[in-house]
């Protein structure tokens, strides 16, 4: 039996080599392509509103014709807007009918914040089938530029590694950068790979024609104009891209020169030989920059220039970087992507890393290892003129300029370093086949001595076990994380236990629990929510969504990456955490958000003054007030308003209470101490916490007031405002239970004011959801015998000042309705209804009974 039918390697018995290309071919397909489309409903990104919204902008201005409007966004995510449009028109073709609507004006009516998850499902589709794809792509590569085993090792780490996968089943820019730059550098390799120059002289020699001109030959290599392509492609995707150009260059020109090495280095032959195949990748790559973006037609020039304008006040955006915080992480510094690519890198891609760092040292200063490893081209431990030949140390070399690239920017995330994990998973094949060349050779000593048939099966055999080690290792590792592959962070360095004190984390994931906990949540499905990353809430929660410093909240939602920065104030965050949270959220073992009863606490945005207050004695200390917050989202008019207000002090606690007052909003400062507050509280300050100085004050509001702002002030200092309501029936109407119109708003009291000329109604109204229009009160007078209507009065509450549609959950109106009674109006008994209606309809509100008006028990008489 030969050796090759005994390969318990690759290659599949009994089938034709297409048939075995196929199978491996589909097998890389599909294990990319089922964990990245696997569950794609289940969590928003903090952008990919945008990106829907976006791509939907740029379909809609291309089949308007207006090319120009199809510059949607300057990073420039072409590509992106592309494969959303896609996505898109897919989703659209399949819901033509629901839908019912032309497929223009359905593009322009999408909207930026809010996405549907069946429509951001389909946007994210044509992005898992590239990414997917991309990776048989890099498989086939691989195999000419090193041999089989590698190229599926290799390809098997890059489909399942957790960073990789997170980003390629979602809506972005990141996947498509790390696509087509990992495929431009690939075929860039292929292209300057050493045998093909070596076959170039030698074909250049056999036709007697001299060495060949090395531009010439590029023109006519396939690999050097697909990386141009390649590169083009990734020039739409995202600006850090653009990298690619001086690397090529580099490349390139190293390429051309060791071509030519006979000619001396001032030689226009050499020279040309040097920039010849730079010019024509650089030109390639600009045709199809412009051919796949419709911007560009119009502005070939203007458009490349602008992304790069872009792109260069991107990465020296210094304010930005400024105004980021960070509270419970440390500022990384230069060591930013260093420490947040190791964290997100999978353990097996990080071992074989180390293991080709390894015998590349180890083997540089003992025997070289071509022997041992697979591979066609000279390994990181060759002599330094076949190293300058490898495409293994130009990867190396692309991970490390690009990392330093990427690190002198002021823009930075974990998402940017994307574009090194596929040549660092190509590197870590290559480190674990090493591994294994040493074991199969140690395996094979005692095979040689029946033969080299025996030993060479050895040395298969450990890399085929070996391979099918990785795989299965790669799924243990990755599945658990399905489908918040986010959450992955490297267990060798700690995972979730150490990544929270060091690196920042969440772009949205866990969020979409906070959104399905408040929707399916009675009490707070009309809720006004504060939170970071709104959008990500919105897809799954139909109430208002604001960010968490705004007032009037119902419930606070602190994230992760938020607490981590300190935004928006480390004492906003220490406060919210020590009061209880309602909801939690936790992913893979790190605590990711948290739900909070609201309101929020309001921070002093002016410049704040001390508040000098006796510490005892003689002694005085410096206060110095941070915000403050009502305990309950309105004040309560007639009923007791509490409010924390929340300090800084430098020194020990003072002994004596500080005092919040009430006051009408508009009163000067300067007059607080001279016009008396419409309600004081005392407040001894407490150190809740460490580093948490609080003061609790209670203040009965008199019920007299009338609804509007008024402000809180303490001692001299202004804290803010807070917006006073009515919440309590008054005790001087009759009560009644259960009259709920169209179940938005109740008829909770009564009174009646009858008179020679006219009948006075007061009603109680007391709103019972959050949110509702503007309705039209009607008041009528009916006989009793026929119900005919003989006088009314149709209003809106208050008389137009005071619509239903700003009306609070439970806050009470009190209304008063005149009806005029006619001239000659008769003798006789007579009923009084009342109730609501759309002005715009006429459609009146109904009570649980199905009647659309509320009888009044009582009965008018006129004698």
């Amino acid at each position: 039996m030969s050796s090759k039918s005994q390969n318990p390697g690759l290659r599949l018995r009994g089938l034709s080599k297409i048939q075995k290309s196929f199978l491996i071919y589909l097998g890389l397909f599909l294990l990319a392509f089922l964990p990245r489309a696997y569950d794609l409903h289940r969590f928003v990104t903090a952008d990919e509103a945008k990106w829907v919204y976006r791509s939907a902008q740029f379909l809609l201005a291309l089949l308007r014709g207006d090319f120009s409007a199809t510059s949607v966004n300057l990073t420039p995510a072409v590509t992106t807007t592309w494969l959303g449009s896609l996505g898109l028109a897919v989703y659209y073709q399949f819901n033509q009918s629901a839908i019912g609507q032309p497929f223009v004006d359905w593009l322009a009516a999408l909207p930026e914040f809010r996405v549907q998850l069946d429509i951001l499902a389909a946007t994210r589709w044509p992005m898992v089938v590239l990414t997917s794809l991309s990776v048989v792509i890099i498989f086939a590569l691989l195999r000419r530029l090193f041999n089989p085993t590698l190229a599926f090792l290799a390809a098997t780490l890059i489909a399942l590694d957790p960073h990789p996968v997170a980003l390629s089943r979602i809506i972005g820019h990141d996947a498509p950068a790390m696509v087509f730059m990992s495929l431009s550098l690939l075929l860039l390799l292929l292209a300057v790979q050493r045998e093909t120059w070596a076959r170039g002289d030698e074909d250049a020699k056999r036709r007697g024609s001299g060495e060949m001109n090395p531009s010439f030959r590029l023109l006519a290599s396939s690999p050097l104009i697909l990386s141009a392509v390649a590169a083009g492609l990734a020039f739409l995707s995202k600006a850090p891209t653009l990298f690619l150009i001086p690397f090529a260059g580099l490349v390139l020109i190293f390429a051309a020169t060791s071509l030519s090495p006979r000619l001396p280095a001032s030689s226009p032959h050499r020279l040309i030989a040097s920039l010849s195949p730079l010019l024509v990748w650089l030109v390639v790559a600009y045709l199809t920059f412009v051919a796949f973006w419709p911007a560009a037609w119009v502005e070939p020039l203007g458009r490349p220039v602008a992304v790069f304008q872009n792109a260069f006040i991107s990465a020296t955006d210094e304010e930005e970087a400024s105004e980021e915080g960070f509270w419970r992480v440390p500022d990384l510094g230069p060591f930013y992507y260093v420490v947040n690519g190791a964290f997100k890198l999978s353990p097996l891609v990080m071992v074989g890393a180390g293991l080709a760092i390894f015998f590349a040292v180890k083997d540089r200063t003992g025997r070289p290892m071509e022997s041992k490893l697979p591979g066609k081209t000279p390994s990181l431990a060759s002599s330094p003129p076949r190293l300058l030949a490898s495409p293994l140390f130009w990867l190396a070399v692309f991970v490390v300029l690009f990392t330093l690239f990427m690190t002198a920017s002021d823009k930075r995330s974990p998402r940017y370093i994307l574009p090194i994990f596929p040549p660092l998973a190509i590197i870590a094949a290559w480190g674990w086949l090493a591994l294994a060349g040493r074991t199969g050779e140690q395996g094979s000593k005692g095979a040689r001595e029946q033969g080299r048939t025996a030993s060479h099966l050895t040395l298969h055999a450990s890399r085929f076990t070996l391979s099918a080690l990785l795989l299965v290792a790669a799924l243990v590792i990755l599945l658990p994380y399905a489908p918040y592959y986010f959450t992955f962070y490297n267990p060798l360095l700690g995972g979730p236990f150490s990544a929270p004190h060091l690196v920042k984390i969440g772009w949205g994931e866990g969020l979409d629990q906070v959104g399905r906990f408040l929707q399916r949540e009675d009490f707070s499905r009309d809720s006004r929510v504060g939170t970071a990353y709104a959008s990500t809430v919105a897809a799954y929660f139909e109430g208002d969504l604001s960010k968490v410093t705004e007032a009037n909240l119902d419930y606070v939602v602190l994230y992760v990456k938020q607490i981590q920065s300190g935004e928006p104030a480390p004492e906003f965050i220490r406060y919210f955490e020590q009061t209880g949270s309602i909801f939690s959220v936790e992913l893979n073992g790190i605590h990711y958000a948290d739900v909070y009863p609201g309101p929020a606490l309001q921070l002093l945005t002016a410049d704040r003054r001390p508040i000098r207050q006796a510490q005892g004695g003689p002694l005085t200390v410096d206060l110095y007030p941070i915000g403050f917050r009502p305990l309950t989202k309105y004040g309560h008019i007639g009923e007791t308003l509490e409010v924390d207000v929340v300090w800084q002090v430098d020194e020990s606690l003072p002994v004596a209470p500080v005092v919040v007052s009430l006051i009408d909003s508009g009163e000067d400062a300067s007059q607080v101490s001279q016009k008396p507050a419409l309600a004081q509280a005392e407040g001894q300050l407490t150190a809740l916490v460490p580093d948490l100085i609080v003061s609790h004050h209670r203040l009965l509001l008199p019920a007299g007031l009338t609804r509007g702002l008024y402000s809180l002030w303490v001692e001299s200092q202004l804290l803010g405002e807070i917006e006073l309501r009515h919440f309590q029936i008054p005790a001087e109407l009759n009560q009644v239970q259960n009259v709920i119109f169209g179940q938005q708003i109740a008829l909770a009291g009564y009174q009646f004011e009858p008179t020679a000329d006219y009948l006075g109604v007061t009603i109680a109204w007391q709103a019972q959801t959050a949110a509702r229009p503007d309705y039209t009160v009607f008041t009528q007078i009916l006989a009793a015998d026929t119900g005919e209507r003989l006088a009314g009065v149709d209003t809106p509450p208050l008389k137009g000042e005071w619509p239903t549609s700003r009306w609070v959950k439970n806050e009470v109106v009190v209304d008063e309705y005149l009806v005029a009674i006619p001239p000659g109006f008769p003798p006789g008994y007579y009923q009084v209804i009342v109730g609501l209606y759309q002005p715009e309809t006429g459609q009146r509100l109904t009570l649980a009974d199905g009647q659309d008006h509320w009888l009044l028990p009582w009965t008018f008489i006129r004698k």
